[in-house]
């Protein structure tokens, strides 16, 4: 899932020379190419923001989470420079996920400072790894900009559902969006004023709900488990939330008076154990490589610093970098070309990499990778050597010894099996544990949606599918699609037949392939 701000202004790349600073907490891993002290800081609010949303939704926290990557730059010009028009966003795509945002943490709570734009973004992340019920968009983005405006105070104060005045122009001066199509609408397809406006007046229902006295959010409970029971999204909400138009009156009246929010200055508990570390030149100079070749949009002028890197530095993990920047590039079209689809450059350098060290997973899954390339090109999948399937299974079983929390080993492992027909025991349980890691990778959750489906366990295919269908930022037409097959195949007691769950690859999408601005 993926949602943007707009920035200013556009900037140059990020520099070449910076020294970088890494933290490690228990729910991240966060780089930033600013002072360690205000890295310190920052983690620590990440943390707290954590554990407010785990307090306030009872949500409790994992002993050994899966944690996110965070880049914070200097700026919302220099992340503008690698997303145009952003000030911060987070992508999600096969095997890599990870959010990018800006160290503008000053102004007063009215700006679109770039701790509010991380806090939205983590409010996504929370959601794909605590809630297990499909959302609509409204719900989706509202839940982010009701929550991103909490705000920690040194000696333990903090607040949560501030007002987000600056959606306030959106609400009172955009378009008007009315009721039913804020409740069952996305804002795809929408222009740039009707996208503000969806987001504030989805922020504005969201803080209305959660603000009754009486309820506190619980008929937002009651009305996602009707809508996911098979129950309309419309008759969910008037059952919920009463008659609509009322309900329209009432939220065009709120949004005019003054609105309250939680205060509180009892400190909340978190996880607070969290080390800074200073890189060395040669580190830092990896991490902003790592970062652009994950973001930039100009991939041949970053494959030009990988290669001087790689072979000045002669490290493992810069030949990896390269490889993976050449395995993406060779399925790239440039202009009208068909893509070239020769990995002889990939994999010339993941045979560095793994000369240098043996022991490098993701170079023994790209490895495995390569290996079924020919299965996806036309008229050389029926030529294709029948033992490459066993070859790159054996690559994958290596990569998951080497690091058994890896997902993307576990999950590509597993799709041998499907991708061929074959049944085999191990599928389940690597699937379920691939999901448990990424439960926000579109590839994961529907491979193991087409698994259950495999096995007749359709309510869960289902299930797992809605999220897909959901969401506001990607096209959801192909999940919509497979949900209504397996409808039918449930219906009828038939068996699903391959490829009837097809959700589009997130794999070479940039950010997700769906990147949403919002103002």
């Amino acid at each position: 899932m993926l949602a943007v701000f707009l920035s200013v202004a556009g900037a140059n790349a990020v520099s070449a020379a910076e020294t970088w600073h890494r933290a490690d907490s228990h729910h991240f891993t966060i780089y930033s190419d600013g002072s360690a002290g205000q890295l310190e800081d920052f983690t620590h609010e990440v943390e707290k923001f954590d554990a407010l949303l785990r307090m306030i939704f009872s949500r409790p926290a994992k002993d050994d989470p899966a944690k996110l990557t965070i880049y914070l730059l200097r700026n919302s010009n220099a992340v503008d420079a690698l997303h145009k028009g952003a000030a911060g966003f987070y992508s999600v795509r096969l095997g890599q996920t990870f959010a990018v945002g800006n160290r503008e943490f000053g102004g007063d709570r009215t700006d679109l400072s770039g701790k509010r734009v991380l806090f939205h973004e983590y409010a996504h992340h929370f959601m794909f790894h605590n809630f297990a019920i499909p959302a609509p968009a409204w719900f989706v983005e509202g839940f982010a900009e009701y929550v991103s405006t909490a705000e920690f105070k040194r000696n333990g104060d903090w607040t949560f559902g501030f007002p987000a005045h600056h959606r306030a122009y959106s609400v009172q001066n955009g378009p008007n969006i009315p009721i039913e199509r804020l409740l069952s609408d996305t804002y795809s397809g929408m222009n740039g004023a009707e996208t503000s406006a969806f987001y504030g007046w989805a922020w504005a229902l969201t803080h209305m709900l959660y603000s009754d006295p009486d309820e506190r959010g619980n008929q937002i409970m009651r009305y996602l488990r009707d809508i996911n029971s098979g129950m309309d999204n419309l008759a969910a909400a008037e059952k919920n939330f009463g008659d609509l138009g009322e309900l329209e009156r009432s939220l065009r009246g709120y949004v005019r008076k003054s609105m309250g929010y939680s205060k509180s200055d009892k400190s909340i508990p978190y996880r607070d154990a969290i080390t800074v570390t200073t890189l060395d030149d040669q580190a830092s100079e990896l991490v902003e490589l790592t970062l652009d070749r994950l973001a930039s949009p100009e991939p041949m002028k970053v494959r030009e610093r990988l290669v001087r890197f790689a072979a000045e530095r002669n490290s493992a993990l810069a030949w990896l970098q390269l490889a993976e920047l050449d395995y993406r590039l060779a399925h790239r079209s440039e202009g009208e070309a068909e893509p070239s689809y020769d990995f002889t450059a990939a994999q010339g350098s993941i045979d560095r990499a793994l000369a240098i060290d043996p022991d490098l997973a993701r170079a023994h899954v790209l490895n495995g990778r390569i290996l079924l390339e020919p299965f996806d090109h036309g008229e050389e999948a029926d030529e294709a050597d029948e033992s490459l399937w066993g070859e790159a299974r054996a690559s994958f079983l290596a990569a998951n010894r080497l690091d058994p929390r890896d997902p993307l080993a576990l999950y590509l492992y597993a799709q041998t099996f499907q991708r061929t027909g074959e049944r085999d025991a191990m599928v389940g349980p690597a699937l379920e544990t691939a999901f448990g890691f990424r439960p926000e990778s579109t590839e994961f959750r529907s491979a193991l949606a087409m698994h259950y489906a495999s096995e007749g366990r359709y309510d869960s295919a289902i299930a797992l599918l809605k999220i897909i269908a959901n969401n506001p930022h990607s096209d959801n037409r192909s999940a919509k699609d497979a949900i209504a097959r397996l409808e039918q195949a449930k219906a009828g007691g038939g068996p699903v037949p391959v490829g009837a769950i097809a959700i589009e690859s997130e794999e070479d999408e940039e950010e997700s392939g769906a990147s949403t601005k919002a103002g």
